[in-house]
């Protein structure tokens, strides 16, 4: 009977197959040739429809009744409707870009919707007009528009901003450029802090954990940066300049060599000379500092053959504490309390791809990055200095079970050494991590539905067997309607210190309990994208729930006792919910509207009890507003960040005038930037926490720095109040 049934449905099925008439073909950029990912692509008056794939390919059953008419359309080219009489020959289709001149010209396209129903995951895109909505010195201040990735304050002392994703800290999220992961270990300690804006392309921001592809680190999304391309001959320079004597500046060469070579050199700088008190505590409120970044990029383009070689190098020095503290006089005494954060990184990536001959669809890659990152620090008398080398190399191979199949594999092998060399006082303590791994990955694609499931087994020599499974499935429910969901389980070395190096401007009493185990997660997610049309003007809403529970984690615990500072295992649990809806919407022409509300709910098992998570609020509004008038020669931009209250680490041990509420306060912050473009000139000028707002009792007990009471890690909020800024671009294109 069961034999009978499954016949007769296998017969129905390729029946229809038969019968059906998939429309197929290629989408590809009119001037370039290069395919088109991403395409909306339906039959006019209907909701019937589909996306092109990552090749500009699509096939898809429109109907039978030919002859009709499919419309073609997307972000930055003229939409393009044709006529289709069969389904007997693939189509061609050359889509235009909105806007070609033959003039120099500097602007970009600062497009309201960031958010694709083509992607296969829940991803954001920061294009670069999206990015020079801000001052964007440097890749932790590109997020201000976006509700995705928080900046938060807690290492105001150090001057590092640092990021959260889903409620949880940045050293969880997959950072990596054009796919090659960085910005790890050791080099946590400036966070993004080091990576200029004006180098930046794109941003892609995805939730959940990462493809097998291309870690075993990503446990709760991926922040994927692109740089500036080396293929087009072009320079480019940018000063920027604030009230408090920040300064900084950027010059970019591009050049082709010839069809096939094309490099880059990118210049980067950044002072900080002037003392700012301005919530009168005694203390700089931003450090001093100065720094430099340099990078040489390659890149070649044959028939069958890619790749790109980039070498970069970044050194920065940040002092700060109290105002009078000299290095020469006061360091080692208990005269006058200083902080100091001297790094330097160097790194080298290498990309190599081979395209097969005969299959477009099979390529084999190899990635490789190598790395020193070395670290001297002091908070106070408490010291720290780390060096760490790194080498990672992934090679993965990618096919079809045919060339037009909807099979598709990627399988690879991967490797990863760290030596670290790290100091804390008097205590010196090393490790060396050697990590071979493989992975296999699986992707199913058809135009409504994805589906990705994703094995990976590393061995770690340190924490043993590691097995990382992740599911990731779309459906698109019509064209511009996608549910998404995905699970998968990820882990990471801890670094005690560099991980959390802000703890240390404390006066507590660090204590280590035990040797720090690997941390484990697990992170489940839905996600629900629809684009539509509100008043006869185009609207998108989006809605994500995310879960993610610790196996194991290294906590850092500021409540057990008010005197110490401790660092140990989890034993119980620990897990975040974060949910979060997006609203965007161009109510008028070149007016952007975007509106989200975030909940996040974080919760820690301590030594002695439960706990919210400290310093993290558990609600958060965005709303940001961007017009451009007079052909785009006028930008202007405006945002307002609602931060709700968070859980104030327990003050009560302390003497009574030295206690704080356990709640902090709720604040707004908002900024605002107006740009005017002049030709190959962008001249802007805006202004950032406009209210304000500096957080009361940032540091306790600051008269003695020294004492058992002072802590200066509870800062929740801004400390150095209303900046002003201004800045200057220009770009010249040799379009001979």
């Amino acid at each position: 009977m069961y034999l009978r049934i499954l016949s007769t449905l296998f017969g129905v099925l390729l029946c229809s197959q038969l019968s059906a008439q998939e429309v197929s073909g290629k989408v590809v950029d009119a001037k370039t040739g290069e395919p088109i990912p991403g395409v909306n692509i339906y039959r006019v008056s209907t909701t019937v429809g589909t996306n092109s794939g990552p090749e500009g390919t699509f096939s898809y059953d429109f109907g039978k009744d030919f002859p009709f008419k499919l419309v073609f359309s997307f972000v930055g080219f003229m939409n393009d409707t044709l006529s289709v009489s069969s389904a007997d020959e693939p189509l061609l289709i050359r889509l235009s870009t909105n806007l070609e001149i033959d003039e120099v010209r500097i602007e970009e396209s600062r497009e309201a919707f960031t958010m694709s129903a083509a992607s296969k995951r829940n991803t954001e895109e920061i294009n670069r007009g999206v990015l020079r909505k801000g001052a964007c010195c440097n890749l932790s201040e590109s997020f201000e528009t976006s509700a995705s990735v928080d900046v938060v304050f807690t290492d105001a002392v150090s001057g590092t901003r640092k990021i959260q994703m889903l409620g949880l800290e940045g050293i969880y999220v997959q950072k990596m450029f054009e796919g090659v992961p960085f910005n790890r270990g050791l080099n946590n300690v400036v966070g993004l802090d080091e990576i200029p804006g004006p180098w930046l392309h794109a941003v892609q921001l995805t939730k959940g954990t990462g493809t097998v592809q291309n870690s075993f680190e990503s446990m709760t999304g991926e922040i994927n940066i692109e740089f500036l391309q080396p293929t087009e001959d072009a320079l480019y320079f940018d000063l920027f300049g604030n009230n408090q004597s920040r300064y900084e500046g950027n010059i970019i060469y591009t050049k082709p060599l010839n069809s096939k070579w094309s490099t880059g050199i990118f210049l980067s700088g950044k002072m900080q000379n002037q003392k700012v008190d301005n919530n009168d505590d005694g203390f700089l409120d931003m450090p001093l500092r100065e720094g430099f970044n340099i990078m040489n990029r390659w890149k070649y383009s044959g028939d069958y053959v890619r790749s790109q070689f980039i070498v970069r190098y970044h050194e920065e020095d940040r002092r700060s504490g109290q105002n009078d503290f000299d290095y020469q006089n006061d360091f080692g005494t208990s005269n006058s309390y200083g902080v100091g954060v001297n790094v330097r990184h160097g790194e080298v990536f290498g990309k190599l791809g081979f395209l097969s001959k005969k299959r477009e669809d099979q390529s084999l890659g190899i990635r490789a990055t190598a790395s020193r990152t070395e670290v001297d620090s002091y908070f106070g008398n408490y010291i720290y200095t780390g060096v760490q080398e790194n080498f990672r190399v992934n090679a993965i191979a990618m096919t079809r079970l045919s060339r037009f199949s909807d099979h598709n594999f990627a399988f690879g092998v991967h490797y990863l050494h760290d030596n670290y060399q790290e100091a804390f006082n008097d205590s010196s303590f090393s490790r060396r991590e050697s990590v071979p791994g493989a992975y296999l990955e699986y992707t199913y694609e058809r135009p409504r539905f994805s589906f990705i499931a994703g094995l990976r087994n590393d061995w770690h020599n340190l924490f043993g067997n590691q097995f990382s499974p992740r599911v990731h499935a779309k459906y698109n429910f019509k064209p511009l309607t996608s549910l998404r969901g995905t699970v998968g389980r990820g882990f990471r070395s801890p670094n005690a210190f560099a991980d959390q190096l802000g703890l240390l401007a404390t006066s507590r009493e660090v204590i280590i309990l035990e040797s720090p185990r690997e941390e484990i997660s697990w992170n489940t997610g839905l996600s629900l994208l629809h684009k539509f049309e509100l008043f006869g003007r185009d609207a998108v809403f989006n809605a994500d729930y995310y879960y993610t529970q610790f196996e194991n984690q290294l906590v850092a615990d500021r409540d057990t006792d008010a005197r110490k500072l401790y660092f140990y295992n989890l034993d119980g649990l620990s897990f975040a919910h974060s949910f979060q809806a997006e609203f965007q919407f161009v109510p008028i022409k070149a007016l952007g509207v975007k509106f989200a509300y975030k909940y996040q709910d974080v919760q820690i098992e301590y030594l002695t009890e439960r706990l919210q998570k400290p310093l993290a609020p558990q609600n958060r509004f965005l709303l940001n507003l961007g017009y451009s008038w007079n052909d785009e020669k006028w930008i202007a931009d405006f945002t307002i960040n609602y931060f709700g209250t968070s859980r104030i680490p327990s003050t009560s041990a302390n003497p009574e005038e030295l206690r704080l509420s356990n709640r902090s306060e709720d604040f707004f912050l908002v900024n605002a930037q107006l740009n005017r473009v002049l030709g190959n000139f962008e001249v802007y000028i805006g202004s950032e926490n406009l209210g304000n707002f500096i957080q009361p009792n940032a540091i306790v007990d600051p008269e003695n720095p020294f004492g058992n009471n002072f802590d200066a890690t509870l800062i929740y909020g801004p400390i150095n109040g209303r900046t002003i800024y201004a800045g200057v671009r220009f770009k010249l294109e040799n379009t001979k």
